[in-house]
């Protein structure tokens, strides 16, 4: 068996392809185009100190006028701290938790959702909030 043709290797190329391709932006499919993806973080900001700081990260998904259908899944990514990798949808909606890094650092940060081949970009603020 040659070094291509064996399932290590099946495994690798897949795996590089998968992970290549999580991200896509260009339609494939004529039914990807009537797609709409909108991000919306509550609360809109997060402190930099606390890596406990949450807030959550809600994707609306559209395919046309219409919520698409349920269980569709949407996959997100950060800049900044953590967020869930994956959510399904319900009415329309998934919900991610983004957890801030704690680490002291103010700046702005993205998180990135993309549900079929159709991605959003949402800019987070990680703030020092005064003290009361």
């Amino acid at each position: 068996m040659s070094a291509c043709k064996s399932p290590q290797w099946i495994s690798i190329v897949g795996g590089l392809c998968l992970a290549g391709c999580a991200f896509s932006v260009a339609p494939t499919e004529p039914e990807d185009k009537q797609i709409s993806l909108e991000l919306a973080a509550f609360p809109e900001r997060l402190s930099a100190e606390d890596s406990l700081a949450t807030a959550e990260v809600w994707a609306t998904v559209k395919q046309g006028n219409r919520p698409i259908k349920d269980s569709t899944v949407v996959a997100f990514a950060t800049t900044v701290g953590t967020i869930t990798a994956t959510s399904l949808t319900r009415d329309g909606l998934a919900v991610a938790l983004l957890t801030g890094p704690g680490d002291n650092r103010p700046r702005t940060g993205e998180v990135v959702a993309q549900v079929l081949t159709v991605r959003d970009t949402l800019e987070v603020d990680l703030v020092f909030f005064e003290q009361e």
